[in-house]
């Protein structure tokens, strides 16, 4: 995205203007862990109540995959909202997608749909729209309004729709024209977004609640917000969240845990690949104890080049040891799912980056449950076809130019 390489610069002015201490808040981001788990033991099951949310059965989820699987099914269930619909984005753009959505919106807060709309205030641009949906009596806000260089830190990524307080959808979508479509060329992103029912919505609803609580002082309570939710589904699903000034980096924790635990498979599709030097080390400990892992990144289709030259610099040690890496080709790969040992799996909105895992506000819904990670597995699969791998030997040979463009795009990687 054009604007996430724009707010890499001012980020950079930022750290300069307010001084390194706002930007990079002490947090606890390196971690040990003793216990011998493994995915499939009960124990593992039980440890993923540490994250700030309990793993609940009764839910039931299904893929959706780019604009044409995805909006489709978010318009129809905002069209059959009866009581809420809470909707938080970085991006929202004032084009022919987001022409859809405000029109949802304002249908429904027309019919007497309590509606709640996020934006974060540096990713989103309403324009006109503001003054049709506030008129309609759609809540509008932004998150964190821009009013200094400090600001430009500290966003909401979220990618977050609750309807009824009953369905719930995330993972990496915005209301931008570029994720419309099938994924058919490189002006349409392939993404992936899960629909769910059941108690999980809950969880769901109480991270939008943050976010807008912090930013209008509003509390979500009640049932219009907070329905009795009975079981859909039998899915165990957890929500996961990272917020502004947690003493911990939870999805680090969770990551870090899952490849810890691994014995047969991690399969992991992320735009913005940049683990730190703990999380390559457990993907090299686990590549060289027999796990295939498997990581999936954009190719030259990707809207901030620095990234991919930066994640290319450390791809060395890890194909070395085994971890296979392969560039997505057709178009934007914006996919965030990670899938371990065919059981436990993630997709949402975070990145495996500095900013989603200590300072932007993120989302994510983790599953245990095989059926969930047999359709992310499905989907990693069809991906691979339009693949190209990187070897190490190609690696090692890339040309000066290569190098130093590497080289220079890390410079910046604590910003990304």
């Amino acid at each position: 995205m054009l604007r996430r390489a724009a707010a890499t610069l001012l980020l950079a002015a930022s750290a300069l203007g307010a001084g390194s201490c706002s930007l990079f808040r002490h947090q606890r981001s390196q971690f040990t862990l003793h216990s011998a788990l493994t995915v499939d033991d009960p124990a593992f099951l039980r440890s993923l109540d540490t994250f700030g949310s309990v793993m609940v059965r009764g839910n039931a989820a299904d893929l959706l995959e780019n604009g044409d699987g995805v909006f489709p099914a978010m318009l129809e269930d905002l069209r059959k909202a009866e009581k809420t619909v809470c909707l938080e984005v970085y991006i929202f753009t004032p084009d022919e997608a987001g022409r859809m959505f405000k029109d949802a919106l304002i249908e429904a807060s027309r019919r007497g749909v309590q509606v709640r709309f996020l934006v974060d205030d540096l990713g989103s641009k309403l324009g006109d729209f503001r003054w049709e949906l506030e008129t309609a009596g759609v809540k509008v806000r932004e998150y964190r309004p821009i009013r200094s260089y400090g600001y430009f830190t500290r966003r909401t990524h979220r990618k977050l729709l609750v309807v009824d307080g009953k369905i719930g959808y995330t993972g990496g979508f915005c209301i931008d024209r570029r994720w419309l479509g099938n994924a058919r060329d490189k002006e349409e992103w392939h993404d992936s977004t899960a629909r769910v029912t059941g108690p999980v919505v809950a969880q769901m609803q109480a991270i939008f609640g943050e976010d807008w609580t912090f930013t209008t002082g509003e509390i979500l309570a009640g049932e219009p917000s907070y329905p009795k939710l009975e079981p859909t589904g039998s899915m165990l699903a957890q929500a996961i969240k990272t917020s502004k000034g947690d003493a911990s980096s939870l999805p680090k924790i969770l990551y870090f845990m899952a490849i810890e635990a691994s014995r047969t498979s991690i399969h992991i599709q992320n735009p913005y690949f940049l683990p730190d030097q703990q999380i390559r080390t457990a993907l090299i400990g686990a590549a060289r104890r027999g796990v295939d892992v498997k990581v999936m990144v954009p190719g030259s289709h990707i809207d901030v080049p620095p990234v991919r030259m930066a994640s290319r610099h450390d791809f060395g040690p890890l194909l070395q040891a085994g971890v296979r890496i392969f560039e997505y080709q057709p178009t934007m790969m914006h996919s965030k799912t990670l899938v371990v040992d065919g059981l436990f799996s993630t997709i949402g909105s975070i990145n495996f980056d500095a900013r989603s895992m200590s300072k932007n506000a993120e989302v994510s819904l983790s599953f245990y449950d095989r059926s969930f990670a047999g359709a992310l597995e499905a989907m990693f699969e069809r991906d691979l076809s339009l693949c190209h791998e990187v070897t190490y030997d190609a690696w090692k040979h890339r040309g000066a130019g290569a190098r130093f463009a590497e080289m220079w795009s890390r410079f910046f990687k604590p910003l990304y």
